[in-house]
């Protein structure tokens, strides 16, 4: 049978003492998880609460936050406030569509439809063709390892890596000996090889040859080439025409050129890679060096631009009177629309161009559409462009500064010139990343503001400081400063609601009152009234404490009076004034004192406006208690904002004594224990 008994204060301590050193201040032995020190927990790495109770989750850099300096913003955070962490096992709950222990990953669109790779900023950049131009790194920039995109399949493009590329071809029409914008033509590079030893490799779009050895013949290198996928080729065509001299290397460095037939447009560049060459002669030095010869100047455009990309199938519907090519303007396979099947004599689309764009008549017949729309004939919209999510880096750690359509985080809606977001981001753009929470944005309990905002509402023990992040154009460190939205919890003095997305509740703040020999603040204010040209005394000044700004306090008012004044700030619950004089303003000067009983702690000093009266604000003495949530003597319950107070802690005033503040900050005279009869 279980009994309740009353057991006197003073015994309780006695019976703790014996059981665990630093007595009733140490609930539960600090959890097996800290060692109780003076009477307080100190809790082992990992663990935290008054008890050591509370797990603690692995932190990140913040998706939002509150800058801690100007441009200063992304600092640690638990779950990289994107998540909750769950104190009982130490895991994040991340908010969806964010993963990782920190919840410190963006998810990449429908995991890019298994038609690509999921990539973070800094991988996607060390993946760059080099062929295509340099290859910068971005490792440094806060979201380096944070913010994921598709890399798609060569056959795949869009967000999710959802669509199909149709072939790619050359408009016929353009570019010929009688077009007006002059001729087209094919690109061609030009390779030295300098080397009497060895072999080397050649990339093309990251795919690499067998080994070239220096003593092969330029048909034996046309043939390695060419067996590459990533260069475009038909059975009559290997895709490619060398040109030179053999053997592919020599002592003096052998030239040789390779020509493009079946790939067009601006090509990357052949990447060589020869740390296998060898040169007999300390003179030279092994090489391979490609270079541009001919710049590429033929289209290489869905369906030649003479027909429609079913772009969930990749198959192009030619328009009338156009077929598939062999890529030279003859019949063929290519499935591009590049093969004219009579004389053309009007440009596509019915009316031409679709009424939404201008046709340039013989000899090519193209359509230069209107802006908001494109499309070989202008029926397709354009969608909004805004500056890039993911993308590869323009500069060593800059990115995000290109802009792309629906900012590289949405597909087009071509009927419509509207974005389809990827989850957690909208804007005509997707430009903008949401705010969190689900029955409504930050459950109703806070503001949703960009990242650049949140700045200039961060404080430091209550006051704000006013910080800028972003506030430099264009600055690669700051990208994010009006694209990354968060939540700005409701909160008044020791109450409201916190959390990523304002969906926990802040308990009571209170002195842990089994800490000794601990001082409240005081703040001496030195005050003199202000006199007028007749003699007169005038004057008033106003105090502000955390943002709350008092009334107008006239130099004639009494202690009593400021008191009072103070106290009705929402910031402050009690203080105790004290004055030289009996009035705080005189004539002659003053100095009267603020004691701060709640909340306690090292305040902030109060901020004086002057209106005829001198008025300086200094601190006697440092506070020293704590200003802990459920006085370091409970745990929080975050559903209801409830303390759940340790044995022997109840309800205090603020100041040690019974009271309704739920803080846990009072020491209970007669703590019921439960025995076993």
């Amino acid at each position: 049978m279980l009994i309740k008994v009353a057991i006197p204060l003073l015994i309780l301590f006695a019976k703790y003492e014996r059981v665990a050193p630093g007595g009733l201040a140490c609930p539960n032995r600090c959890s097996g998880n800290g060692n109780c020190v003076n009477r307080v927990c100190q809790c082992f790495k990992g663990f935290t609460g008054g008890d050591c109770s509370i797990v603690m989750c692995p932190k990140g850099p913040a998706w939002f936050d509150f800058a801690t300096d100007i441009d200063t913003a992304h600092n640690l955070a638990e779950c990289s406030n994107m998540g909750i962490c769950d104190t009982e096992t130490g895991q994040c709950i991340c908010r969806q569509g964010f993963s990782g222990r920190a919840c410190e990953r963006i998810n990449c669109p429908m995991n890019c439809n298994e038609n690509g790779e999921c990539m973070s900023m800094e991988m996607y950049a060390n993946e760059k063709d080099p062929g295509l131009g340099t290859v910068y790194a971005y490792n440094t920039n806060w979201d380096a390892a944070m913010m994921y995109g598709c890399a798609c399949d060569t056959t795949n493009y869009a967000v999710d890596c959802s669509l199909r590329y149709c072939p790619v071809g050359d408009d016929p029409l353009t570019g010929t000996t009688v077009d007006p914008n002059g001729q087209q033509y094919n690109n061609k590079q030009k390779i030295i090889c300098t080397a009497n030893g060895g072999y080397f490799t050649l990339s093309f779009r990251k795919q690499t040859t067998a080994y070239i050895y220096f003593s092969d013949t330029l048909a034996t290198f046309t043939k390695k080439l060419s067996a590459l996928t990533t260069i475009t080729s038909t059975q009559s065509d290997p895709g490619i025409i060398v040109q030179g001299n053999d053997p592919v290397c020599s002592f003096t460095g052998a030239t040789f050129y390779v020509t493009f037939t079946q790939d067009f447009g601006n090509l990357p560049l052949l990447v060589p890679n020869f740390p296998k060459l060898t040169h007999s002669s300390p003179v030279y030095l092994p090489s391979v060096v490609v270079s541009v010869y001919v710049q590429g100047t033929k289209e290489s455009v869905s369906c030649s631009e003479r027909g429609t990309c079913l772009d969930t199938a990749g198959t192009c519907t030619c328009d009338t009177g156009w077929d598939s090519s062999d890529g030279a303007g003859r019949a063929g396979y290519r499935g591009d629309c590049g093969y004219a099947t009579q004389i053309i004599t009007y440009c596509p689309g019915v009316p031409p161009c679709t009424a939404n764009g201008v046709c340039s008549g013989p000899p090519t017949y193209v359509c230069t559409c209107n802006t908001g729309w494109t499309g070989h004939d202008c029926s397709l919209r354009t969608c909004p462009v805004s500056k890039s999510w993911f993308g590869y880096p323009t500069a060593n750690n800059v990115a995000h500064l290109d802009k792309a359509e629906c900012s590289n985080i949405g597909t087009c809606t071509r009927s419509t010139g509207t974005c389809v977001c990827a989850s957690n981001f909208y804007g005509s753009a997707c430009q903008y990343m949401q705010c969190p929470g689900k029955s409504a944005v930050c459950q109703g309990a806070g503001q949703c503001i960009t990242i650049g905002a949140a700045a200039q509402l961060s404080t430091i023990n209550g006051v704000i400081q006013g910080y800028t992040y972003g506030q430099t154009p264009n600055n690669p460190q700051t990208w994010d400063w009006d694209k990354i939205y968060g939540c700005y919890c409701d909160r008044e003095f020791d109450t409201g609601f916190t959390g990523y997305d304002c969906s926990l509740r802040i308990c009571p703040f209170g002195d842990d009152p089994l800490t000794i020999h601990q001082l409240n603040e005081i703040q001496q204010i030195a005050c003199k009234a202000g006199i007028d040209s007749s003699n007169s005394t005038y004057g008033s000044f106003t105090l502000t404490f955390r943002e709350a700004t008092t009334s107008a306090i006239p130099y004639f008012y009494t202690a009593v009076q400021l008191q009072q004044i103070l106290e009705a700030l929402p910031t402050i619950q009690q203080v105790n004034v004290t004055s030289q004089q009996p009035t705080l303003s005189p004539r002659n000067g003053n100095y009267f004192h603020i004691e701060f009983l709640v909340p306690t702690g090292d305040v902030p000093l109060l901020e004086v406006t002057n209106n005829g009266v001198q008025t300086f604000v200094t601190i006697s003495v440092q506070g020293t208690k704590e200003w802990a949530e459920c006085s370091n003597r409970g745990i929080c319950k975050r559903s209801t904002g409830e303390c759940e107070c340790f044995e022997g802690m109840g309800s205090s005033d603020g100041m040690g004594n019974s009271g309704d503040r739920g803080d846990c900050g009072h020491i209970l005279a007669y703590p019921e224990v439960v025995t076993q009869n």
